[in-house]
Order: C-alpha cells, then sequence, then structure tokens
C-alpha cells in the first residue's frame, strides 16, 4: 500500500496550491502510522521554521502568530511518514498564503 497525503488547498492561477490568511491548514496522510510535518517561511536568506506538528495520520497547523495572521508569500510544506512495514515517505510542497 502506497502512502499518499492531501491537503484542503485551494487553486490560485498564478502560484499553485494557496490557502487563506488566518485558516487551518490540514494534512491527512493515507496508510501511515506516524507522521511529522514543518511549515516554513521564504525568506531572503532562505527558509525560517514556523510551525512544527504531530499525528498518526492527520495533521493540522493554524495559521496564525499572536498578533495576527501570517504574512502573504510563499511557505513549504514538509511531510515525512511512515506505515506499519517501516517504508519511509517524504514530501516538500511550496504553497501560497494569500
Amino acid at each position: 500500500m502506497a502512502i499518499k497525503y492531501s491537503a484542503n488547498w485551494h487553486r490560485n492561477k498564478k502560484f499553485g496550491n494557496a490557502i487563506k490568511s488566518g485558516d487551518t491548514l490540514r494534512v491527512k496522510i493515507e496508510n501511515a502510522v506516524v507522521c511529522t510535518g514543518q511549515i516554513k517561511k521564504k525568506v531572503w536568506y532562505g527558509w525560517k521554521l514556523l510551525q512544527i506538528a504531530q499525528g498518526k495520520s492527520t495533521m493540522k497547523f493554524i495559521l496564525k502568530k499572536k498578533k495576527g495572521n501570517y504574512d502573504t508569500g510563499h511557505y513549504l510544506l514538509f511531510v515525512w511518514a511512515s506505515d506499519k512495514k517501516h517504508k519511509g515517505f517524504k514530501v516538500k510542497d511550496v504553497f501560497y498564503i494569500d
């Protein structure tokens, strides 16, 4: 059984996968026993780590800071998961917050 992932993206004509600022990003990984995820923001010197989440087959990231929502721009979702047979799965997905 292959591991597949899905998220609650909407399609942005210019940038591809996107989500509204302040929403909750829900990531579902099929056939996973354990999963870990990170959200990073694109900055001038590379990528800045913003959030980490763990779960069994689902994760959620609330796209808010202490004082307001995340800024618009490019972000990176990194997901690592493992199935019952200890096969690993990694995916990096660049998305846009509008």
